[in-house]
């Protein structure tokens, strides 16, 4: 009833072309930063490019973020408008369109209590314990997704044809703008999209391996980490709030803090972590 509440309170108008008015931030921000981009990318030397790429990345690090939430949920009525913003936020982020759906939505999200050794032959696709069930370190973690993630796409979507078919058909239009880019001006496309984009990616991993990391548990309410700040969670959307995210992993990012107060009494004090 209290989520219901809120949702009519946070709701856009009917027939708005976003379905949240609290998207009109995270949507502003991330075509902001890509109108700059364009903009250093075609104007700027250099020199001038690759600065702008460097002070351009806090900004991009909540794009990133954001990218894991339209993929949760859709920002924009329009199917059309989704499926463009994402190949923005894909460009900004390496992160194409449907590929959060297949490895994190399909793959983790359903399994992310199935850390090995385990009884059950489908472990998390974002593990975090070797075969032997004893702890990765942070940078074996990131290595180990940013090299399995992309063939733990296409293994998890032999089994969802449509999100397949769908992830491999907006690779179209996401590796057309990057030749694009390239083709017009290679060192500036590097210096603006390619790198930071590759830095973005290896951001998301490098995150969320504190989100669960070192928790053996088959309590979905012990299984993920929280950071309730205010700050934290201004520059993540309330990604924060990670268990209420992993027990209702669809409902729209601005419910999620509303979620945590109602099921704050069984989340172990362990898994909280201290922020601003």
């Amino acid at each position: 009833m209290v989520l219901d509440e809120i949702y009519k309170k946070n709701r856009a108008i009917e027939g708005a072309v976003l379905k949240f008015r609290r998207d009109r931030v995270p949507v502003a921000l991330s075509l902001i930063v890509f109108t700059v981009q364009l903009a250093a990318w075609y104007w700027l030397p250099l020199a001038g490019a690759i600065a702008t790429g460097i002070l351009l990345l806090p900004f991009l690090g909540s794009c990133a973020i954001f990218n894991h939430h339209q993929q949760h949920h859709n920002a924009f009525n329009s199917r059309v408008l989704n499926r463009l913003w994402e190949v923005i936020l894909g460009t900004q982020t390496m992160i194409t369109s449907y590929a959060w759906v297949l490895h994190h939505n399909f793959g983790h999200h359903p399994h992310y209590l199935n850390q090995p050794p385990c009884p059950s032959n489908i472990e998390d696709e974002s593990r975090w314990a070797r075969r032997n069930g004893s702890l990765m370190g942070r940078t074996e973690y990131t290595l180990n997704l940013m090299l399995r993630a992309p063939f733990d796409s296409v293994r998890v979507g032999l089994h969802r044809r449509r999100e397949l078919l769908w992830f491999t058909l907006m690779m179209i239009p996401y590796l057309a703008l990057q030749l694009l880019l390239a083709w017009v001006n290679w060192q500036n496309y590097l210096a603006v999209f390619l790198v930071p984009s590759s830095l973005m990616l290896t951001y998301v991993y490098w995150l969320t391996y504190e989100h669960h990391s070192g928790l053996h548990t088959d309590n979905p309410y012990a299984g993920s980490r929280n950071r309730v700040g205010r700050l934290y969670n201004l520059r993540a959307f309330n990604l924060g709030y990670h268990t209420a995210h992993h027990i209702k992993p669809y409902i729209h990012w601005s419910l999620l803090p509303a979620y945590h107060e109602l099921i704050k009494d069984k989340i172990p004090p362990e898994c909280y972590v201290k922020c601003r």
